[in-house]
C-alpha cells in the first residue's frame, strides 16, 4: 500500500508540474496580448492627435481668410474659397473628428475591459499558481514522512531478518539435536527390546561355554548353569515385543529352560519339558530377570 501511494503522489506531482507550465505559459500569451492591446491603444491616441491637429491647421486657415490673408494652395497659389465652402469643410471635418473621437473611446473602453478581464485572469493564474506551490510542498511533506517511515520500516525488517537468521540456525540445531536424540532413543528402544535364544544338547552348550557344571563331588551329581559370561554371537537375536513364541527345533524332543527366565509368563510345559515351541505371554515378565535365554534338549 505503502508502494502505490508513493507511486500516485508521484503522479500528481508531475500533473501538477505539468498543469503548472502549461499555466505559465498561458500567462506569457496573455501577457503578450496585454502589451499589444496597449500598442494598439498609443497608436490609436497617436492618430487622434495628429487628427486633431490637422483640424486646428484648417481652422487657423479659417481664420487668416476672415483675417484678409491669402491661403496658399497646395501648388503654392493662393486660395480664396467662399465662405459656404469653408464652413462645409469645417463641419465636415469636424463630424469626421467627432465620429473618430467616439471610436476611440469605444475602442479605449473596449480595450479597458479586456486588460482588466486579462489582469483577472492573471490573479486568478497566480491564486492557482500559489494553491499548486501549496499542493506540491504538502506532498513533498508527505513523501519526506513516508520516507522516514519506510527507513524504519526497512531497520525493522533488516533487524528481524537478523532474528529470522538466528532462528533458523537455532532451529537446525535443534533439528540436528533431535534427529540425534531420536535415532539414540530407537537405539536405546532396540537394544532394550532385543534378547536372544540358544537351544541345544548339553554337550553343545558346553562346548560352546554358554553353560557349566557347577556343585557335586567328582563331578557326580553336578548341575548346568549359564555360563558367568555369555558372547551375544553365540545367539539368535529376536525382538521381545514381537516375537511371543519360539520354535524347538525337534517335535519328538522335550526342551528345559536353564537360564533365569519366569516360566510363569509362558503358557506351561507338559510333564518332561517343552515340546514343539515355547510360547511367552507376557513379554516383560518372561524376560524381566535375563535377556539370555538358553534351552537343553533333554
Amino acid at each position: 500500500m505503502r508502494k502505490t501511494f508513493l507511486i500516485a503522489a508521484a503522479a500528481v506531482l508531475a500533473l501538477t508540474a505539468c498543469v503548472s507550465k502549461g499555466e505559465l505559459e498561458k500567462q506569457l500569451e496573455q501577457v503578450k496580448l496585454i502589451s499589444a492591446e496597449k500598442d494598439s491603444l498609443l497608436k490609436d491616441v497617436m492618430a487622434t492627435s495628429q487628427f486633431i491637429a490637422d483640424v486646428n491647421t484648417e481652422l487657423a486657415k479659417v481664420k487668416d481668410a476672415k483675417a484678409g490673408k491669402p491661403v496658399v494652395g497646395a501648388a503654392g497659389e493662393l486660395t480664396s474659397p467662399s465662405p459656404a465652402d469653408q464652413r462645409a469643410q469645417i463641419l465636415a471635418r469636424v463630424k469626421t473628428l467627432t465620429d473618430r473621437v467616439n471610436e476611440a473611446e469605444s475602442r479605449l473602453a473596449a480595450s479597458r475591459q479586456r486588460v482588466a478581464a486579462l489582469s483577472g485572469e492573471t490573479d486568478a493564474l497566480k491564486k492557482q499558481l500559489a494553491q499548486y506551490d501549496s499542493t506540491i510542498t504538502a506532498f513533498k511533506s508527505i513523501i519526506e514522512n513516508q520516507k522516514a517511515e519506510i527507513a524504519s520500516l526497512t531497520s525493522q525488517v533488516t533487524a528481524l531478518t537478523g532474528e529470522n537468521v538466528v532462528l533458523k540456525t537455532e532451529k537446525a540445531q535443534l533439528t540436528t539435536e533431535k534427529t540425534q536424540l531420536t535415532g539414540e532413543k530407537e537405539a536405546l528402544t532396540v537394544e532394550r527390546n532385543t534378547v536372544y535364544y540358544v537351544i541345544g544338547t548339553k554337550a553343545e552348550l558346553r562346548q560352546k561355554g554358554i553353560i557349566v557344571k557347577k556343585g557335586g563331588i567328582l563331578g557326580i551329581a553336578a548341575t548346568d548353569i549359564p555360563a558367568t559370561t555369555l558372547n551375544p554371537s553365540d545367539f539368535t537375536s529376536i525382538d521381545k515385543t514381537k516375537v511371543a513364541s519360539i520354535a524347538l527345533p525337534n517335535p519328538d524332543k522335550s526342551y528345559k529352560v536353564i537360564s533365569r527366565q519366569d516360566l510363569g509368563a509362558t503358557e506351561q510345559p507338559a510333564k518332561g519339558g517343552f515340546k514343539g515351541a515355547i510360547k511367552i505371554t507376557n513379554a516383560e515378565q518372561f524376560w524381566a530377570a535375563s535377556k539370555f535365554l538358553i534351552i537343553v534338549q533333554n
